[in-house]
């Protein structure tokens, strides 16, 4: 896997040669975690602390590019807020200042799943994003990386978007939505 994926995702995502998503860009993420990876192997402490960081940052750029692709399809007004609190999030200097962000907005996270339509592509977006929270890994967000690429690149970005056909679907059941 490589930085330019992550800033290849990114771009996609937002559909700009240069998204302002870190200040000091993707590809600086991207290896600033696996620099932090290296050093941890022989060193605890402050080391662990900035692998922790680092691997959040990495996972928030990843999060971040699957809502600002998926807000693409949709233009849900509501799951805008997401996308802020992750662009928040990212700007944090450590990990409990990233935590603290998003669990005081936890419930806008509610959003991306209250105007869901059928529609394959949201879905999958939408499942890339989940698998994204749940990663653990470095490994795990290079295949997220790499599957977000793919199916990114397959997405029809200039198909009209019908709020009409959107409407005239059933939303789904709050139960249901509640136990994802």
């Amino acid at each position: 896997m490589s930085a330019r994926s992550f800033e290849l995702l990114l771009e996609t995502a937002f559909d700009s040669p240069s998204p302002e998503v870190f200040a000091e860009g993707a590809t600086t993420v991207y290896t600033d975690l696996e620099r932090a990876l290296r050093e941890a192997k022989f060193s605890n402490g402050p080391a662990r602390e900035q692998l922790s960081y680092r691997f959040e940052r990495l996972r928030l750029g990843v999060a971040i590019a699957f809502v600002k692709a998926f807000l693409r399809l949709a233009d849900n007004e509501k799951s805008k807020e997401v996308l802020e609190v992750l662009q928040e999030a990212v700007q944090a200097k450590n990990t409990r200042e990233i935590d603290k962000i998003v669990q005081k907005r936890i419930a806008t996270f509610d959003n991306l799943y209250h105007e869901i339509f059928v529609n394959p592509q949201r879905e999958e977006i939408l499942h890339l994003f989940e698998q994204t929270l749940d990663a653990g890994t470095k490994e795990e967000l290079d295949e997220l990386i790499l599957d977000g690429l793919e199916l990114l690149h397959e997405v029809d970005w200039d198909a009209p978007h019908n709020q009409e056909d959107d409407d005239d679907e059933e939303p789904l059941d709050e139960e249901f939505l509640k136990n994802l």
